[in-house]
């Protein structure tokens, strides 16, 4: 029979991911207090949500949410890493904790993003991807190759222009 905290924390996890954009959902076990406390500090650094909770609380969470379909991954210890601005933190987060050196890594088990289920490998993938910045900056640049290339080649034939104007009036004063 549900209690009060327990009913309280599936109403908040729920409102959570009701805001969440993405989600990475990890299996902890095996990693000590101290590794679990320098982890959440790490994610908390980078702007993301870690809570470890139990799979019944999570499914009941999840309910009536993008994050629904991930309900079949809850098996085990399992952390909720959500993200409510950048959809890739959580992967990018959890792959540069692990470049800390921790004894013993999270073991991603997939993850929601975007309403859509997505695999380990896929987080590891998402989780290479430049960031949102960097992306902007590449996709700008190759946008303004080609207007700068078009500028480059009209300021070429306006002083070809200008030039044979010259050309022709000395040729008239000369004459």
């Amino acid at each position: 029979m549900p209690n009060a905290e327990k009913i309280k924390t599936v109403e908040e996890l729920n409102q959570a991911l009701g805001k969440a954009k993405s989600a990475i959902l990890a299996n902890y076990q095996g990693i000590d207090a101290v590794e679990l406390t320098a982890l959440r500090a790490h994610m908390k650094k980078s702007s993301v949500e870690f809570r470890v909770i139990k799979n019944t609380l999570a499914r009941e969470a999840a309910k009536n949410t993008d994050f629904e379909a991930m309900g079949d991954s809850l098996k085990g210890p399992i952390s909720l890493s959500l993200s409510y601005e950048d959809p890739v933190a959580p992967a990018r987060a959890l792959k540069e904790f692990v470049k800390t050196g921790p004894k013993k890594e999270p073991e991603v088990i997939g993850g929601v993003v975007g309403g859509k289920v997505i695999q380990p490998d896929q987080v590891k993938a998402l989780a290479d991807l430049p960031s949102k910045e960097v992306l902007l900056s590449q996709m700008l640049s190759v946008m303004q190759g080609p207007t700068t290339n078009f500028a480059g080649v009209f300021s070429s034939m306006l002083q070809k222009l200008v030039g044979t104007l010259d050309a022709v009036r000395e040729k008239k004063n000369s004459g």
